[in-house]
């Protein structure tokens, strides 16, 4: 279980920070005004809790506040790999894998 929360913070954190750098870009080219960790935070909010209920709906978990715990845990972790950079977070995925 460990193992599989890991993997899912990584997971995450890294699709966290792409939506992110995706937002900036697209936003950058329509010359609107934004803020970097404010944008950050709200996508990691979202893909968070997302991940958090699909995972409880698919394996059909009670809801307790276990799971909401999980839920903030991974918004806020996530939001700080996005906030800290993309090189991070592929080196983080680069270490669960080799081993």
């Amino acid at each position: 279980m460990n193992t599989f929360i890991i993997t899912a913070l990584a997971i995450v954190s890294a699709l966290t920070t792409l939506s992110v750098q995706g937002i900036k870009k697209i936003l950058d080219e329509q010359g609107k005004q934004y803020k970097s960790n404010l944008l950050a935070a709200i996508v990691s909010i979202v893909l968070s809790v997302a991940s958090v209920i699909g995972y409880v709906l698919y394996n059909g978990i009670a809801f307790s506040v276990q799971i909401v715990v999980m839920a903030v845990a991974f918004a806020f972790l996530s939001w700080l790999c996005a906030m800290t950079s993309y090189d991070k977070v592929i080196q983080l995925i680069k270490q669960f894998i080799k081993e």
